[in-house]
């Protein structure tokens, strides 16, 4: 594929997805159809399907999405070796969070807030992680689950300033920012 067509590409998957997430907020997920996202993208149903696989990745197009890469990585230990740390490393990395902005988290925050039944197919996503990350020397279920819960709380406070405050930077730097005040106030010893 030539640069040109790449660009075209991801600008039509860019333009579906954003298309399915108004429609999502305005009409909730289950009230509108595949048809429906084609026809307010002005392509058809087949070339909707050449850029996304289904509805539910149209509408949660920056969900992260673990590679095989990833997941033989977090499974081996890495890629930093502190379970905390690989875990926001692959979040962030999946969540492409250098590459999206303020509106785009924005927006992804108000489909799943007004459509709560796609946080079911969200808890698909974290239970993957669950697996790999319990394949580790240094993590069980349960130190996996709550590292997940540590950096998915992160994660989500670092959105919520990031859409209230943009020029605090990229999630990924406040990401960061905010795992560093997290591990200040666990070692708090008050």
């Amino acid at each position: 594929m030539t640069e040109s067509a790449t660009t075209r590409a991801g600008s039509r998957r860019s333009a579906i997805i954003t298309a399915a997430q108004r429609l999502a907020v305005d009409c909730g997920y289950a009230g509108f159809t595949v048809e429906d996202l084609a026809r307010a993208v002005g392509v058809s149903r087949r070339t909707l399907f050449n850029h996304v696989s289904s509805k539910e990745e149209a509408v949660l197009g920056l969900l992260p999405v673990l590679t095989d890469e990833q997941a033989a990585t977090l499974r081996s230990g890495g890629p930093t070796g502190h379970l905390v740390d690989d875990v926001l490393t692959v979040v962030l990395d999946c969540l492409h969070a250098n590459d999206g902005t303020p509106a785009d988290f924005e927006q992804l925050h108000d489909v799943i807030e007004r459509n709560p039944e796609l946080f079911v197919r969200v808890k698909t996503h974290v239970e993957e992680l669950v697996t790999h990350l319990s394949a580790r020397d240094d993590a069980d279920d349960s130190r996996s689950r709550m590292a997940l819960a540590i950096v998915g709380g992160i994660v989500q406070h670092s959105v919520v300033q990031c859409i209230a405050t943009p020029s605090l930077g990229p999630l990924s730097d406040r990401a960061r920012a905010n795992l560093t005040t997290a591990r200040e106030i666990l070692a708090d010893p008050a």
